[in-house]
């Protein structure tokens, strides 16, 4: 009897315990990557602060709900409406173009009317794809007959004007004769005859008068009807659009009705996607949404500067001359002043460069340091962009594999670089090594980012990212998170050091709080081939982040996300691709607030330039005008925007947005 109390106490604390542990759960709508190790020590002692230390950021409550946005990518783009322009009279085709004053003489579009010698008005030659307005000229048919009836009737209501301008005076001399005879004849003076005749004469300029003006009427309406029939002959735009398939050319004849083009009209777009059915009742019409646009945009400058793999990017801390700095694995770095047009400066190496940094804004001495294949840093004095020089500082310890990362502390006083699993510290000032970190990744090193908060943030090939405190004399792992994705190598940290990248999933990167570990935020992809890679980066406010695609349909591409504020998921505000598809191996954004840009390195040795879309990313809205579930699988939703200000072309693609609980 005593066996089963006790076994009874027993089952009773240990369903107390389990009860006590599930009551302290947490929002399952704000995760942790991973809790820290056991190893981790919250807050070593390694001595004196390597430099001087911010307090952690405290990041708000994030706003995160168990309720997430619907997802809708690579919604199809169509026009609702088109104008099927057809002559709407008989005639020859004068001219298919538009009115340009501001076309060049030399442009090959440049065409002028037929019957215009002098050349006094310019136009354009429609083509298509072209952009036009709605009541622009689009083509002109010949109205040489209409014409010659348009001032027929013109003459004829001049003259008409001019009779009845005699009329109406010999009407107002008749009427005044008239007068004179009826008074003679009533004194007895005159006779009955002399005012029967100057009745008639009245009468004569009266009958005058009226067909003149019946004249100018019929002169008036046969202007009117020749107006008519010449706007005819002139065809414009019925909506604001884009011009499709013109089937005809100057000089052919066409009949009335017969199509001569085609305009997509372009205000107002419809896009339609897929959904997974077991969203069915969390969508409905009416509903509102966001549209993402994935309009690629091509780069603003490219440079062939190397002839294998860009391997790193940096911009120097120029504030009004920003310098680009480009390693390859051909053996070279080379220096490009953006705001100039002179070639780029080689620093040359006798090996492949795996990686290069530049010294951060307020340091004295501007420098760009390279990490080599033979395991050696090397230091570049680029203070003066007019005078570059090709000899480096080489310094003295060396690391045993290819050095293939390399960061800044905030003041520019220290230097962390990585080369497989080993970590070094320097001295930037004396350019000597303080001491190398322990051993604690298991492969190898791919990023590094110093923070405000005297800590330094590795991301590895084992998948987890370390934090370390710095001193003076060591370092310690104070929280590692575990379980990365692995999809990512170039792991970003917010300039104030209160968050970092964390590639929860190849297609799903968290923003994670360096100091309590909470996820704030996120940008994700949808679809297995819409997957990220190779690295993930903020611009100089960290209002911006650049994620990098790998293969599948973001192969060669880039998006920029406009990043999230209290958690929630971060629109896309830009996608870029590279010439050809060409994969993406390194970028950076300018920390210059005068000179914003984004470069970026390729597999090909290429170097492309983009100017950033705006950190206040507008919104485009939408609402839902069908929902079918037609497929076993998927339902197929259908949105309607406005694009008068997006001005989307048709057949691209877009991103949707739905929140559910609206």
């Amino acid at each position: 009897m005593r066996v089963r109390s006790l076994s009874m106490i027993a089952l009773f604390i240990a369903a107390a315990t389990i009860t006590i542990g599930c009551s302290k759960s947490e929002n399952p709508a704000v995760s942790k990557p991973e809790t820290a190790s056991s190893s981790d020590d919250p807050n070593p002692d390694v001595g004196t602060a390597l430099y001087p230390v911010k307090p952690d950021i405290k990041l708000p409550p994030s706003r995160l709900t168990g309720t997430e946005p619907l997802v809708i990518p690579s919604c199809q783009g169509m026009y609702e409406d088109k104008q099927q322009v057809a002559a709407e009279v008989d005639g020859t085709i004068d001219l298919i173009a538009v009115n340009d004053d501001t076309i060049k003489l030399n442009d090959p579009d440049l065409v002028f009317h037929p019957r215009d010698p002098e050349h006094k008005v310019k136009y354009r030659r429609l083509r298509d794809g072209y952009n036009v307005k709605a009541g622009q000229l689009l083509c002109m048919l010949d109205e040489q007959l209409v014409n010659a009836k348009l001032e027929s009737a013109r003459g004829s209501k001049l003259s008409a004007i001019d009779v009845k301008e005699s009329a109406k005076e010999g009407v107002k001399l008749s009427e005044e004769k008239l007068a004179l005879s009826q008074k003679t004849y009533r004194d007895g003076n005159g006779s009955r005859a002399d005012v029967i005749q100057d009745q008639i004469t009245l009468t004569r300029f009266v009958e005058n008068l009226s067909n003149a003006n019946l004249t100018i009427v019929k002169a008036e309406g046969e202007e009117k009807e020749a107006n008519v029939m010449l706007r005819k002959h002139q065809i414009r735009s019925r909506v604001n659009g884009v011009i499709r398939n013109i089937t005809r050319r100057p000089g052919e004849f066409v009949k009335a009705g017969e199509k001569i083009m085609e305009i997509q009209a372009t205000d107002l777009l419809r896009l339609e996607g897929n959904l997974e059915i077991q969203y069915a009742a969390f969508v409905r019409p009416g509903m509102l949404g966001i549209v993402e646009p994935a309009v690629p945009s091509p780069p603003n400058k490219t440079l062939a500067l190397h002839r294998a793999a860009v391997t790193g990017v940096s911009v120097s801390s120029h504030p009004d001359r920003p310098l680009v700095v480009s390693a390859g694995a051909d053996g070279s770095a080379r220096v490009w002043d953006v705001t100039g047009t002179a070639g780029a400066f080689n620093l040359p190496h006798p090996v492949g460069v795996r990686s290069v940094a530049c010294s951060p804004p307020g340091v004295k001495t501007v420098v760009a340091v390279t990490g080599g294949d033979d395991g050696k840093v090397r230091v570049w004095d680029i203070s003066n962009p007019d005078k570059l020089s090709a000899e480096p500082k080489v310094l003295a310890d060396e690391h045993a594999a290819a050095v293939g990362a390399i960061a800044f502390c905030p003041n520019g006083r220290f230097l962390a670089t990585a080369a497989g699993r080993d970590v070094f510290i320097w001295d930037a000032v004396e350019w000597k090594k303080l001491y190398a970190l322990p051993a604690e990744h298991r492969d190898t090193v791919t990023s590094l980012q110093f923070t405000p908060q005297g800590t330094l943030v590795t991301a590895s090939k084992d998948r987890s990212l370390k934090i370390w405190k710095l001193g003076t004399e060591k370092a310690v792992v104070t929280r590692t998170l575990d379980h990365r994705s692995g999809a990512v190598d170039v792991l970003a940290v917010t300039a104030d050091g209160g968050r970092v990248v964390f590639d929860q999933s190849k297609t799903r990167l968290d923003l994670v709080g360096l100091a309590d570990r909470q996820t704030t935020g996120s940008v994700q992809n949808v679809g297995p081939t819409a997957a990220f890679a190779s690295l993930a980066v903020f611009n100089r406010d960290d209002t911006l982040l650049l994620t990098a695609g790998g293969d599948g349909e973001l192969k060669g591409g880039l998006q920029v996300w406009k990043v999230p504020e209290g958690g929630g998921r971060g629109a896309e505000a830009a996608r870029l691709f590279t010439p050809a598809r060409v994969g993406v191996t390194t970028a950076a954004f300018s920390p210059s607030e005068k000179h914003q840009f984004l470069v970026v390195g390729t597999e090909t040795g290429t170097v492309h330039l983009w100017v950033p879309p705006s950190s206040s990313h507008k919104a485009y809205t939408c609402k839902v005008v069908y929902v079918n579930s037609t497929d076993p699988r998927y339902l197929t939703v259908r949105v309607e925007m406005d694009n008068r200000e997006l001005n989307m072309l048709d057949q691209s693609t877009a991103t949707v947005i739905i929140n559910p609980g609206q």
